[in-house]
């Protein structure tokens, strides 16, 4: 077996430290206003080449999310906006390696928001793994026309037009094999209505898990676990951690989270190298 993992930096987004990690900013007596606090975080994606086939994991932002009545509406470019040059779009950065949409075998998403889904559409030839229940929020939200949460309708809108192919992963289904080395794993319900991960076994350094916002970030990883300030379902959030951090520790696995800048930064992108 041989496999390459890439790390996509695609581009960054900010706002406010809230949503990271809730009552990241409290009031006091001494201090009874607190000036807001925004940060950046990556947003990011990772390719496993494999001779059994290409595994992407997300695909990132829409390149148009953040233009002139794009695929975000203003409220919510307003509050999470995205950057990033044109290099940090998710086809650019397989078009670096040599790669395009019709080359990826599986496309597994830890979730459908805004920033982890939002290229979907370009996959018409690939498997789009997601849980049943992410899939199914998604689409109340579509269908109720939704127009303020993380599930862009102009996104779901493209996807509904096209001949995609999904794959939903069942409430109930194990964690399973996806090909040789890499592991699909079902969190469930935490973050979102549902939640994928990934697991990937490296021969030079330790197997590395792939979270997603299963754990935002090393403050929500704990110890103790806290929750984030965006979160559908908090007790199912911490209790995901738990799982986490038992299995990692089971195998010795990094856990490469979500949305982490400070981890982000120490890791080898794609414009670098790769791990294997």
């Amino acid at each position: 077996m041989g496999l390459k993992l890439h790390v996509l930096d695609l581009g960054r987004v900010r706002h406010d430290i809230n949503f990271a990690v809730a009552h990241g900013v409290v009031a006091t007596v001494a201090n009874p206003n607190p000036p807001a606090q925004l940060i950046d975080i990556p947003n990011s994606a990772y390719l496993i080449e494999h001779a059994d086939g290409n595994v992407l994991f997300d695909t990132g932002c829409h390149p148009d999310c953040m233009k002139p009545d794009g695929r975000w509406p203003e409220g919510l470019q307003t509050v999470f906006p995205h950057s990033g040059g044109e290099e940090c779009d998710l086809p650019n950065r397989l078009e670096a390696l040599g790669l395009g949409p019709d080359q990826i075998r599986h496309v597994v998403l830890s979730h459908l928001h805004m920033d982890h889904a939002g290229c979907v559409e370009f996959f018409r030839k690939s498997q789009l793994i997601v849980h049943e229940d992410e899939l199914s929020g998604a689409l109340r939200h579509f269908a109720m026309h939704d127009h303020g949460s993380a599930y862009i309708w102009k996104d779901i809108n493209q996807w509904v037009r096209e001949p995609l192919n999904w794959r939903p992963i069942g409430r109930e289904e194990p964690h399973q094999k996806l090909i040789d080395g890499v592991r699909l794993l079902n969190f469930g319900v935490g973050h979102a209505y549902g939640m994928l991960g990934l697991q990937v076994d490296l021969r030079s350094q330790a197997d590395v898990m792939l979270v997603s916002d299963a754990c935002y970030n090393s403050t929500n990883y704990g110890p103790p676990a806290q929750v984030p300030g965006y979160v559908h379902d908090a007790p199912a959030f911490l209790r995901t951690i738990q799982k986490i951090r038992a299995m990692a520790g089971d195998v010795g696995a990094q856990v490469w989270f979500g949305h982490d800048l400070k981890q982000f930064d120490t890791l080898m992108k794609s414009t670098e190298g790769f791990y294997e």
